[in-house]
């Protein structure tokens, strides 16, 4: 059962200024993706440039390389994978070590690739990302340290059903580390 929290900001250096400036760029629901922004190659945890493993069933694995993008909607601006589809963290996840196995990983698909990663869109900020190693040899892909999830409940691109569950999976905006329900 979904469960949807009030509009809060935890805070996890998100500054006033960059609050500012996402608020003056703002408005519409329309993708991000074209506007300009930096791209570049997702660090590997033990510094390679491409991002090597095997890819989740729910993956975005496709052409040469994995690209996640912004979306832009009622909750603000956060990240997608190539196919628009949203990503979240998980706020039990200690540091850049993945808490989602099992039961939970069924639930919440981990993005992992066997390409290298870029990102693109407004407010991106590309040396936020990188790679962790699984427990099972996958690379699973982070954004400001955090590892980076699917819901399966989203269905379709850019819905955002997992949004504050259990008050603990969150939107991933793509300057501040939790996008909790804050507009920017």
């Amino acid at each position: 059962m979904l469960r949807r929290t009030s509009p809060r900001t935890l805070g996890f250096g998100l500054s006033l200024v960059a609050l500012a400036t996402l608020a003056a760029a703002c408005g519409g629901s329309s993708d991000d993706s074209s506007d300009a922004g930096s791209t570049t190659k997702a660090p590997s945890s033990a510094g390679s440039g491409a991002t090597t493993a095997s890819a989740a069933p729910n993956s975005a694995d496709s052409g040469s390389k994995l690209v996640l993008k912004t979306a832009k909607g009622s909750a603000g601006i956060w990240l997608t994978d190539t196919a628009g589809r949203t990503l979240y963290l998980n706020t039990k996840d200690k540091g850049t070590t993945s808490n989602c196995y099992d039961t939970c990983a069924k639930k919440w698909p981990p993005l992992t690739t066997t390409k290298p990663v870029t990102v693109t869109g407004k407010y991106t900020v590309p040396s936020n990302l990188g790679t962790i190693t699984r427990t099972d040899g996958a690379k699973q892909v982070t954004y400001g340290g955090h590892p980076l999830y699917y819901f399966k409940g989203d269905t379709a691109p850019q819905q955002i059903k997992g949004q504050g569950v259990d008050n603990t999976w969150f939107l991933i905006g793509p300057i501040a580390n939790i996008m909790n329900g804050t507009k920017p």
